[in-house]
């Protein structure tokens, strides 16, 4: 099995369509829901952007986790990686560390030169 990524925030319905596209998969912690959208809410918002952009959704709730999967139906992950996922989720829920942006998760840095210097290093 290949290991998931590290979790990080996606900040629009519009980034969560093009993961689905790209047959990733999101997890929406409904505790976040505190600061941000209620999670039915925000599961209508995704519902009509995908069906907006012609995205085929599935969305999976797992109440003792409060938790939802977001899946692409003609591309679902396996139960490992779904598993791995939460994991990574509940995780950062109970240590307290907030889920970073996708560019700080990816390189370890908030700053976007990060990424363009070490892209520069390996060219020849």
């Amino acid at each position: 099995m290949e290991r998931v990524a590290n979790p990080y925030m996606a900040g629009s319905a519009w980034e969560v369509v093009g993961k689905l596209r790209q047959g990733l998969w999101v997890v929406f912690d409904h505790q976040w829901g505190r600061n941000g959208p209620d999670p039915l809410m925000w599961q209508e918002i995704v519902q009509a952007t995908c069906v907006q952009e012609d995205v085929p959704v599935a969305f999976i709730t797992i109440p003792r986790r409060d938790l939802t999967v977001v899946v692409n139906p003609r591309m679902q992950p396996s139960f490992d990686q779904v598993r791995e996922s939460v994991d990574a989720m509940l995780r950062h829920r109970f240590t307290g560390h907030p889920i970073p942006s996708e560019m700080v998760a990816k390189t370890g840095s908030d700053n976007p030169l990060v990424t363009d210097r070490a892209r520069h290093r390996l060219r020849p």
